[in-house]
């Protein structure tokens, strides 16, 4: 497979990373306002991780999909930014990429997708929910359930957040008008081995979703954490955290159960090598990279 699309077999569990963009030399401010270049360089392990900071402290950044196939399920989660959709940051605004592309290399179709899970209702989370096709923003999987945590999309509605862009307008609207919403709790059990797990902070209800697929399992962690370097120092936030010491008490507690059980961790903003696992590192955490 490329670089933009890499596989994974954990347990019973098949988990596919599907990149829309991955973007190097990034200054770490801004993500993260309170880090410094220096604060990166100083964390030791990631030069052992090649391709997620560079000598100067600059990151890598990545936004992706994943898409899981476990028991006679396929599911997508958190499907990117999309093309065409009108949003007030200048990178993603009116995109036209292949991601479509790269998914139908995947070996996959938009029927092969049974459900759609968004871990939060950022715009760079639900993008591809919908295409444009006329002047009608439609469904691109029109066979799956979308799942929707149900304070997630109220505050996805709000007339604050549709203020200079309007995801909620472009990319969740169409899916509820076509019948295709299921509105959930933050911890339901999807079935077949998969669950919602509640880790709000970077929104209301942000969740990260658990593949019980035997042995150590896997969870995809959604936004609780944008960049490995934050396994070094939970405490830093991210610019879009919505309650930062929720986030970050969401984040230790995190970290601390994945290496406990030695949970695969796929981080959905990780880039080069996305899977790994939560190593202990004195008195905070590590994260080693899984090959695919």
């Amino acid at each position: 497979m490329s670089d933009e699309t890499k596989r994974w077999t954990i347990g019973s569990a098949t988990i596919t990373a599907l990149v829309e963009a991955e973007t190097p030399g990034i200054p770490p401010q801004l993500f993260f306002p309170t880090a410094t270049n220096d604060d990166v360089r100083s964390v030791e392990w990631l030069a052992d991780e090649a391709g997620i900071a560079d000598p100067s402290g600059a990151i890598t950044f990545r936004v992706q999909a994943f898409v899981v196939e476990m028991n006679g399920r396929t599911v997508l989660v958190d499907p990117c930014v999309g093309n065409g959709k009108q949003r007030s940051l200048p990178f993603w605004n009116d995109l036209a990429t292949p991601w479509l592309d790269r998914f139908h290399a995947a070996g996959f179709t938009e029927d092969d997708i049974d459900t759609v899970v968004h871990t939060h209702l950022h715009e760079d989370h639900l993008g591809w929910d919908t295409q444009r096709v006329g002047d009608m923003w439609t469904p691109t999987f029109k066979r799956a359930r979308h799942v929707y945590v149900g304070n997630e999309l109220d505050w996805a509605a709000t007339e604050e957040r549709r203020q200079g862009q309007d995801p909620y307008a472009d990319s969740i609207e169409p899916i509820v008008t076509a019948g295709l919403a299921d509105v959930v709790e933050a911890d339901a059990d999807l079935g077949d081995g998969f669950r919602l797990l509640s880790t709000p902070g970077h929104t209301p209800g942000h969740v990260s979703m658990t593949i019980d697929c035997g042995g150590d399992g896997l969870v995809v962690s959604g936004d609780l954490m944008h960049h490995q370097f934050q396994c070094a120092d939970a405490n830093v936030a991210e610019i879009g955290d919505w309650d930062i010491p929720m986030a970050a008490r969401t984040r230790h507690d995190f970290l601390d159960t994945c290496c406990a059980k030695g949970t695969v961790v796929a981080g959905t903003h990780f880039a080069v090598a996305p899977l790994g696992r939560v190593e202990r590192n004195g008195s905070a955490w590590r994260f080693r990279r899984l090959e695919g």
